[in-house]
């Protein structure tokens, strides 16, 4: 991470060296009171060791600290302090326990507190930080009648019912080929590969014949976009160099087929996402999709802006917006230069042109999206610190004396920059020139740049006498024409530039004709998130360029189960690994075949509230990606469930090799009536170990090792885990005996 400019660098630092005392964490447990309302006690046991006070985050929950002496502050919804004498007066060594009542029950990992830290005189400052499981008693993940744990006997049952012996073919796997003749017989791999250029308008299209030649000849319009067809071709080699003879043609029924990933809410480093670019590729997708600015950052590096990366890429702890780095969200340790955490981190210029250059190299298309008007907290504060520090205040996002009061679906009253002023105007003017200085000296041309557009909060510029004024000389009767307004003014200019747009389907839906006929002729992606209704239907049949994107389907943030230790999301419903291959084109978008043809594109989807580490992000996409790129090879249904599930079992050995993480179901365990336990996998014996417990304890590596049904002596309970790979472990499936 480049190192914060000398004029910005005048922010509060912590006093991270040499980390002292400690806080954690566990749950007490669910209850539900009288109106049938969950609640569960947090306890936060602090040795704050001359700390007056704590911090964590965590997804705002109605609370309260159960001690009167203690004092519970929100910094910023998602940030939270407890100040306390308790603390103050402890001596060194000394234990503090710290109950908080949080008005409703803690059903999912994703959902307990993180970015712990201290406060020593106002400062924050690292320290030991541990959290318990949530799943030690069945009240901690139980809320009166709803229990979601996937217990053990359930688990077997539905491994019993998924595992297959069925693997792809030769030239197999996903994403599966339109046509493909074995014409008998195994002949000698070519030796080299020649591409030669064919006119067929369908995307990725090529044309090929295995019968031994030394030159394999390759007729395709889209040379770079064929690593997954090669990938095929070496997998299908013998050691002994040959393969079966084969003529094959294929091409993809999308001309978009995406990946998002969010590094805003929380980064991943260059080297991780060029690893995330590679998966994309072996798998047929060809546009990443790079959220890169919103609430609670701006992670690439923009020419004539350094206070974006320099403010904005930062998160820390303080109790001001008028500091020199963004409040901490989500997760860090307080210090807004710490570079262990992915609270903070940015592109260099150098990073962003190599990640272009890469993207380039293998078939994929970097659409960068920096959201606005609403999304927009980073750059507004970021601004904010350019005007305090050069007095620079012509690409201000807001402007004082504005009373307006609203939350954001996020719950921010701060983050929606104001479109009545000119300042916004110039910065967006000054991102896409910077934006697109950077693919110059990339070799690549940017084509679309995404401007988000989603999520702006009602009436929020009721409190602004510019909106207003603005408003009534543009004879403007609702806020939402100023949200048009904006958008289109920013298709206006990147028009101008000779790019298109992108945006989530708020800047195509809810308009007036006239805007949507001056809009969509700039418009190259609408992104549909909505998990229901006809929205997508309605977007394509005004003959915008539709991205099915749908929540319930697509966004890989999502838990997969109900099982309380699944990371991810709850609020569009379980994603598994399923979902994605059954998102086909009719399903998400009823219509007739000629509005059908508006559908241009798929895309999953990562936000990264509930991102720790490079092996989540991996976790999240793996094994869901092969489900996104069936249906982006493949607008309508092609193979079964039981086949996908093959494909995904022979995949994971290689995803081990790679040193990758990937998502894995619980192993089931059941008791037979000869009174003996058995385990077992949805991906048979031959792959992973199953290791157990018999004392209540989560099973480790270390734990012993199933490979025959067993006698549970004298234990009330068993737990298994399945382990594969350096990163691959299951959830723990609980068996009561």
């Amino acid at each position: 991470m480049k190192k914060t400019s000398v004029l910005l660098a005048l922010a509060l630092t912590a006093a991270s060296a040499g980390a002292a005392g400690s806080i954690d964490w566990q749950t007490l447990g669910n209850r539900t009171n009288d109106n049938g309302r969950g609640s569960h006690i947090q306890r936060f046991t602090v040795v704050p060791d001359g700390a007056e006070g704590f911090a964590f985050c965590m997804f705002k929950r109605p609370m309260s600290a159960v001690n009167p002496a203690d004092t519970l502050l929100e910094i910023l919804p998602g940030y939270f302090a407890v100040m306390s004498p308790r603390l103050a007066a402890a001596a060194p060594g000394d234990t503090v326990v710290v109950d908080i009542e949080t008005r409703a029950p803690l059903l999912h990992a994703s959902y307990r507190p993180d970015g712990m830290h201290l406060i020593a005189d106002g400062r924050p400052v690292r320290c030991r930080t541990s959290r318990h499981s949530n799943t030690e008693r069945p009240d901690q993940w139980r809320n009166g009648e709803k229990d979601g744990m996937i217990y053990g006997p359930e688990a077997f049952a539905v491994n019993d019912s998924l595992r297959t012996a069925l693997r792809p073919g030769p030239y197999g796997g996903v994403p599966t080929l339109k046509k493909l003749t074995l014409t008998g017989g195994r002949v000698k791999a070519p030796q080299s590969i020649e591409y030669v250029a064919d006119a067929d308008q369908r995307p990725a299209y090529a044309r090929l014949r295995l019968d031994g030649a030394p030159v394999l000849r390759i007729h395709t319009n889209e040379p770079r976009a064929l690593r997954h067809l090669l990938r095929k071709i070496e997998e299908a080699t013998a050691p002994d160099g040959t393969l079966p003879a084969a003529e094959i043609e294929d091409w993809a029924d999308y001309p978009y087929r995406g990946l998002m990933l969010d590094v805003a809410r929380n980064f991943t480093t260059a080297p991780e996402v060029k690893r995330m670019m590679r998966l994309m590729a072996d798998y047929g997708l060809n546009v990443l999709h790079f959220h890169l600015g919103d609430d609670e950052a701006w992670r690439m590096e923009t020419p004539g802006l350094p206070e974006l990366t320099a403010v904005g890429a930062r998160r820390g702890y303080t109790r001001s917006d008028d500091v020199d780095f963004l409040k901490q969200i989500y997760s860090g340790d307080g210090n807004p230069d710490a570079t262990d955490t992915p609270a903070n981190g940015f592109y260099t210029t150098d990073e962003f042109i190599d990640l272009i250059r890469t993207a380039d190299s293998l078939g994929i298309e970097i659409i960068p999206e920096f959201d606005a008007p609403g999304h927009t907290r980073a750059a507004i504060r970021a601004m904010e610190a350019r005007r305090r520090h050069t007095g620079d205040d012509s690409m201000r996002l807001i402007h004082d004396g504005d009373t307006s009061v609203y939350n954001s679906a996020q719950d921010y009253h701060d983050n929606v920059l104001n479109p009545a002023l000119e300042g916004p105007y110039r910065f967006w003017g000054a991102v896409m020139d910077g934006t697109a200085e950077l693919f110059r000296r990339a070799g690549v041309p940017l084509r679309t740049i995404h401007i988000g557009g989603d999520e702006v909060p009602r009436r929020c510029w009721d409190g602004s006498s510019v909106a207003r004024e603005f408003m009534e000389r543009h004879g403007m009767k609702s806020q939402s024409e100023l949200h048009a307004y904006f958008v289109g003014r920013l298709s206006r200019m990147a028009a101008d530039r000779g790019l298109s747009i992108a945006g989530w389907q708020e800047v195509a839906v809810g308009h007036s004709e006239a805007y949507t006929d001056s809009v969509r002729p700039t418009v190259r992606a609408v992104n549909c998130w909505l998990h229901a209704g006809d929205t997508g239907r309605r977007i394509a049949e005004m003959g915008y360029p539709l991205i099915l994107s749908n929540v319930n389907y697509l966004y890989f943030d999502q838990t997969p189960t109900t099982h309380p230790e699944e990371p991810g999301l709850t609020w569009g419903g379980l994603v598994d690994e399923f979902r994605p291959l059954h998102a086909t084109r009719k399903l998400l978008c009823d219509a007739d075949p000629e509005t059908l043809k508006n559908v241009r594109g798929i895309s999953c989807h990562l936000f990264a509230e509930t991102v720790r580490s490079p092996q989540m992000v991996q976790r999240y996409f793996l094994p869901r990606l092969l489900g996104a790129a069936e249906r982006a090879h493949h607008a309508e249904a092609t193979i079964s469930d039981e086949e996908y599930f093959g494909s995904i079992t022979a995949e994971m050995p290689r995803w081990d090799s790679l040193g990758l993480d990937h998502l894995m179901r619980q192993p089931g365990l059941r008791l037979r009536e000869d009174g003996l336990v058995e385990m077992n996998s949805a991906y048979g014996d031959g792959y992973g170990t199953i290791r157990y417990t018999l004392d209540g304890s989560d099973p480790t590596e270390e734990s012993p090792a199933y490979t025959t049904p067993l006698k549970p002596a004298g234990a009330s309970q068993i737990r298994a885990r399945l382990f594969a790979g350096p990163h691959a472990r299951s959830v723990v499936s609980i068996l009561y005996l």
